[in-house]
């Protein structure tokens, strides 16, 4: 599957439970640039990294595009859109833009994500529109809801993303050696990303001491241990998010400790499974952790797709200990495993991070570099 055949089944879904809902037109808006909502980019990729464009898609198949007029001509001849309406990168032109996208549609029989645009906008281009916008007429939950499955090119998209982080990584680590500055360190890390192929970085990256008493970026020195969180964001707007901890100094505590964290690690992720909720994956973590001397942890990973924290909650699960967090998982979500393993007696912790695809059957680890890469 490619993206043009992706997006194709995503809008065909939308649309279908459009028009189960009695409604006759669908309207999505990305209003902010760098805001990129995950709902609009998930049925307008082309929406990433820019800003003030409305979708409008209707059950017979017809597909509006507003946008800034300097990118219509570009919309226009990819034939993509039936009508391109062209506007100036401004709120007041981007509502009468879409006021003339919806010509020809009933207003009273449009819904709207209303997770993609701020209260004021919403609002005004109420006002502009000339009806009512309220919960009715939101299609954000069945959005939601469908991004927190993914497709095989979804998952081929968060799988490059991990490859990317991954190479990084292991520069990174070759790199680090008693005298080395952890700061520069993230700095050339966070470079490299870009120049392996990254669009940007999902989030921002740390480097971190994880023996002895906690402290900020610095000189590395013998017997240190380090963790890295770090992920970035291909241009279709799929996340990657992973974390690995490695010793500078190999003696037997640190040995026994990493030892014991990968065992945790690789045993509590069988248990990620469809109809298993992310309640019970954290209780079955914790219950690893008491027998093999861990500190208890309250949470163990998030969902992760077109955001690196897809919060689609309460529309699909994530490993926390909170009421929504019940749910089952289901086959096709791709979540983060990475309980904070702590052992307080050898002042140490760790941060091991993986994206896990939940499957009717063993759950599938997608990133490639091993938990004990340098141990």
């Amino acid at each position: 599957m490619n993206q043009d055949e992706s997006i194709q089944r995503r809008r065909k879904e939308l649309v279908k439970e459009v028009e189960r809902r009695g409604f006759e037109t669908v309207v999505l808006l990305n209003e902010v640039v760098n805001q990129n909502p995950g709902n609009f980019c998930y049925i307008l990729p082309d929406g990433i990294g820019d800003e003030h464009q409305t979708l409008v898609l209707d059950v017979d198949g017809d597909a509006t595009l507003v946008c800034p007029h300097w990118g219509a001509k570009r919309a226009e001849e990819s034939g993509k859109y039936t009508k391109v309406v062209a506007v100036r990168q401004e709120k007041g032109h981007h509502m009468r833009g879409t006021q003339v996208a919806l010509t020809g549609h009933n207003p009273d029989k449009a819904c709207f994500d209303l997770s993609t645009m701020s209260s004021q906008f919403a609002y005004a281009l109420a006002d502009t529109l000339h009806i009512k916008i309220d919960p009715k007429k939101d299609i954000s939950d069945h959005i939601f809801t469908m991004r927190s499955i993914k497709d095989e090119y979804e998952v081929s998209e968060i799988k490059r993303a991990i490859n990317i982080t991954e190479n990084a990584v292991y520069e990174l680590i070759q790199g680090v050696v008693p005298g080395a500055d952890t700061w520069r360190l993230k700095k050339r890390l966070d470079a490299r990303l870009i120049e392996l192929g990254a669009q940007d970085h999902s989030f921002d990256s740390s480097l971190s001491f994880s023996r002895g008493p906690r402290r900020p970026y610095g000189v590395v020195k013998h017997m240190d241990m380090l963790s890295i969180d770090v992920g970035v964001r291909v241009e279709s707007g799929y996340c990657s998010d992973m974390g690995r901890t490695w010793p500078i100094t190999l003696d037997a505590d640190s040995k026994d400790f990493l030892d014991r964290v990968v065992k945790v690690q690789s045993e509590g992720i069988k248990h990620i499974r469809e109809g298993v909720s992310g309640n019970e994956v954290l209780r079955y973590a914790n219950s690893l952790h008491e027998e093999l001397s861990f500190e208890p942890t309250p949470r163990c990973g998030h969902q992760i797709g077109l955001d690196v924290h897809d919060y689609t909650m309460p529309y699909a699960t994530n490993f926390g200990s909170i009421e929504t967090d019940a749910l089952p998982l289901k086959a096709g979500m791709t979540l983060t495993y990475e309980p904070i393993r702590v052992d307080a007696k050898l002042g140490m912790r760790s941060h091991i991070e993986d994206i896990v695809l939940v499957t009717k059957g063993d759950p599938i680890v997608l990133n490639q570099m091993p938990w004990d890469v340098v141990f």
